[in-house]
């Protein structure tokens, strides 16, 4: 059952319920509680008890005009102009296909709720479905339409609170013209989202779709396009490359001890992780925390190095007990006890993966 505003409902894991005033977005709505005070709260802790009255008056109109209506109430839709738009082309983009996932912050980056848009930066439209996962691993979807080429549709919103809540994004995009064209092949591709990145304002940047800085994620792409619109330069892609084949040409000889002996540092503290952490709740830090502790450990668990310290510090303790928590569920993998109390003091944990 979908929530919406003026519904009545009862709180899941706390005494009471309230009133729902604003759907910030499909995780989270706004209800005023019994004491008359609106609280954020995840839509999965609530349950409606009382549905709200929805009266939609019907608008006045002539008779002879409800007439026309009730004749043509069973006539055929002619769906050419919305499968075949006008399409605006744009003569350089010949038939490269260029999809992009957009995160529009509302306000200041990094500390904001999105608009997220799907941008067509093509000659082609794009009959597109976009699907999300679930808590549970249901597969569900989130939008579905047509796509005009050279054009960009809003999604759907999301309140910054929920971006650790959003799974991967996963596309299914069939791309047309009307008339003779070169066929495309459909594309499949899932997006992996690190939901760490929207917290920090550096991470959105210029670019030539919208007016704020945005963070963009290609879905599909015809790469030296995307490097313009991702406003990379061909010479910091050429000195790239050129970096990495002296790399893999030379590849440094690292001896099984050294291997074995290297150590990363991983502070967990949350000044290191986001730039401006203003108007976060002591919730909302800890799950960033939290995200970047798991993604270093498996980072860590596969690829290496053997030793890893994670600084948390002391304070309330919260954080330690979170990750020795998450710790212990891998136990077959690593083990784990207090880092060097000369370097670290008690604020940081030593674990070594075998």
């Amino acid at each position: 059952m979908s929530i919406k505003t003026g519904d009545k409902v009862r709180f899941l894991n706390d005494v009471g319920g309230g009133v729902v005033t604003k759907v910030i977005d499909r995780f989270i709505v706004m209800v005023e509680n019994e004491t008359g005070f609106d609280v954020p709260i995840a839509i999965k802790e609530i349950v409606v008890v009382e549905e709200a009255e929805v009266y939609i008056e019907k608008p006045k109109q002539d008779l002879a005009a409800e007439v026309i209506a009730q004749q043509n109430s069973d006539a055929v839709v002619d769906l050419e102009n919305i499968f075949y738009p006008e399409v605006a082309e744009v003569k350089e983009s010949g038939n490269d296909v260029n999809v992009f996932l957009a995160f529009v912050p509302q306000k200041r980056a990094g500390n904001s709720d999105l608009n997220i848009f799907l941008i067509n930066d093509s000659n082609y439209n794009v009959l597109y479905s976009v699907i999300n996962e679930n808590e549970l691993g249901s597969t569900f979807s989130n939008a579905v339409g047509v796509l005009e080429a050279n054009t960009k549709e809003q999604t759907e919103t999301l309140g910054l609170a929920s971006v650790n809540a959003i799974s991967d994004y996963t596309f299914h995009l069939i791309f047309y013209k009307k008339g003779d064209f070169k066929a495309i092949n459909p594309v499949v591709k899932q997006v992996k989202i690190n939901p760490v990145r929207f917290y920090k304002e550096n991470a959105y940047s210029e670019n030539d779709f919208f007016n704020e800085d945005a963070i963009l994620l290609p879905v599909v792409s015809s790469e030296a396009n995307v490097l313009s619109k991702l406003n990379i330069s061909g010479k910091e892609l050429e000195s790239a490359m050129k970096e990495k084949e002296h790399k893999e040409t030379k590849p440094r000889v690292v001896s099984k001890k050294e291997k074995e002996s290297a150590l990363l540092e991983v502070d967990l503290h949350i000044h290191e992780l986001l730039d401006d952490f203003r108007g976060l709740s002591n919730s909302e830090i800890l799950e960033v925390q939290m995200e970047h502790f798991h993604m270093r450990l498996n980072e860590a668990i596969k690829k290496g190095p053997k030793k890893v310290v994670f600084i948390h510090g002391v304070g309330n303790g919260t954080l330690k007990l979170e990750v020795r928590k998450e710790l212990d569920k891998k136990k077959n993998v690593l083990q784990y006890h207090d880092a060097s109390f000369q370097e670290y003091g008690y604020g940081a944990t030593m674990l070594k993966i075998k």
